[in-house]
């Protein structure tokens, strides 16, 4: 079915899931760079040696779009030795084994390996099974998809346990990066030109918890105000990110970080999943709806200009019609730039997995006012900005209709027109109307368009 790698190794790569998954395929596209691999995404018919599928499995429509885009890339590339790796793996190995387009399999913990795997052809899978992983996997990027923003992953794993998700029984415990892999990594990215950082993780705020004692920390050891600050003092960093924290890990320090630190943009993605706390509590989420509603408030009050966006499930089993309006009326009040809805999904190992499920008709239904509400917050929210003038830092520009777009610090997305590529330059932009799922914008006099380059 598969044949020799050829000697010019072009590679395709496949993800799905989390920004977590797609550092780790940015990592280990710039490894196999190194081994004389080339990328060959968006070369429509150009032959391929080798694909690689990063799997997610927190629902189970991930399980799905794993399963479909490894059978759809062995149909492409029928030569190729296709490789499979990501969070489906670490619970599903055995079934995924049966699979007969897959060569190879590599747990999450042997991605910074996959181009030594590739040279022992000795196993098709390697192991059946592994011990959970104790320290942060040795992985590190110089560049990003974009060519302005670039994620930088400080931590893996997870502590809590929800009794919805697999994501601490596929990823393990919560480790965290050394804090000088860090910032060599982000000094690497803003030479090339990135200049926001967005710092992620798989329970970002836990970071520093299993680390020793590093110099950067008055209490002996660094946590995630230490990373913020740290990358604060990096000259060349314009904007610093936090890409999606948990309540229960969005300590005072952090949330004073939002006030104190300029360069730390104020938004954030906070999962709440439910407004009803019997709920929250038959999730294990270890917090009420009136922290949620606390934190989100002190956060708008104290924070100019501060936005959040937020995770909401439907359905969670034995969910009454009231804990669903609690959830409404919650959303209702914090008003959520945008909300990601998903309903729920049953996951194997989990709690939840064992309650009875909830009708499909009524969760789809939920699903449906959850959106509508949803769209309506996210419409009223951006209204508010509409006549003021923001920065944007400008991303990509369609050549073919010459409109460029960019992000606010809170995280406002703008369209624009403007002569040239300003790609990488901070430029104030006056909102005019909504446009799409966010603005379009206009330059208030001649010559702005240059912007702050760097």
């Amino acid at each position: 079915m598969t044949s020799h790698l050829s000697s010019k190794k072009n590679v395709r790569f496949y993800t799905v899931g989390c920004k977590v998954n797609q550092y780790e395929t940015q990592a280990m596209r710039e490894s196999l760079e190194q081994k004389g691999f080339r990328d060959i995404e968006g070369e429509r018919g150009a032959p391929c040696d080798l694909v690689v599928v990063n799997t997610c499995t927190v629902t189970q429509d991930a399980d799905r779009t794993s399963r479909y885009w490894i059978r759809r890339l062995r149909r492409e590339h029928p030569k190729a030795k296709l490789a499979v790796t990501g969070c489906y793996v670490e619970k599903n190995r055995l079934e995924l084994q049966k699979m007969p387009e897959i060569d190879l399999i590599l747990s999450n913990d042997e991605k910074p390996s996959l181009a030594e795997k590739l040279s022992v052809p000795a196993q098709r899978f390697g192991e059946s099974s592994k011990s959970a992983p104790s320290s942060f996997a040795a992985l590190s990027v110089s560049r990003s998809e974009g060519k302005t923003r670039a994620y930088v992953k400080i931590q893996d794993g997870c502590d809590h346990a929800c009794s919805f998700c697999k994501v601490s029984i596929v990823r393990g415990g919560s480790r965290s990066r050394p804090m000088n892999a860090i910032l060599d990594e982000v000094k690497r990215l803003c030479e090339n030109g990135y200049r926001e950082i967005i710092l992620t993780g798989i329970q970002l705020g836990a970071y520093g918890r299993d680390l020793g004692s590093q110099t950067f920390s008055k209490e002996g050891r660094p946590f995630l105000r230490d990373v913020i600050e740290a990358c604060s003092a990096i000259e060349r960093v314009e904007r610093i990110r936090l890409s999606s924290i948990e309540l229960m890990d969005l300590d005072r320090s952090v949330r004073e970080a939002f006030r104190s630190v300029p360069k730390l943009c104020p938004h954030v993605h906070l999962p709440l999943q439910s407004g009803d706390n019997e709920v929250l509590v038959r999730m294990n989420r270890r917090y009420t709806r009136e922290d949620y509603r606390e934190a989100i408030l002190e956060l708008k009050e104290n924070v100019p200009d501060f936005e959040f966006s937020a995770d909401v499930m439907a359905g969670f089993p034995g969910e009454t019609k009231k804990q669903f309006e609690n959830t409404l009326e919650l959303l209702k009040i914090l008003r959520p730039l945008k909300t990601h809805v998903f309903p729920y999904s049953p996951r194997e190992g989990t709690l939840a997995a064992s309650w009875k499920p909830l009708p499909v008709k009524e969760v789809q239904g939920r699903v449906k006012q959850l959106m509508a509400l949803s769209e309506r917050l996210s419409r009223e929210v951006r209204e508010r900005y509409l006549g003021r003038s923001l920065e944007i830092l400008a991303e990509h520009k369609n050549e073919r209709t010459g409109i460029s777009e960019g992000f606010t610090r809170n995280y406002l997305k703008v369209f624009f027109e403007c002569s040239r590529n300003v790609q990488g330059c901070i430029i104030p932009l006056k909102l005019e109307r909504l446009f799409q799922d966010g603005f379009r914008g206009a330059l208030e006099s001649p010559g702005q368009e240059y912007g702050r380059a760097f």
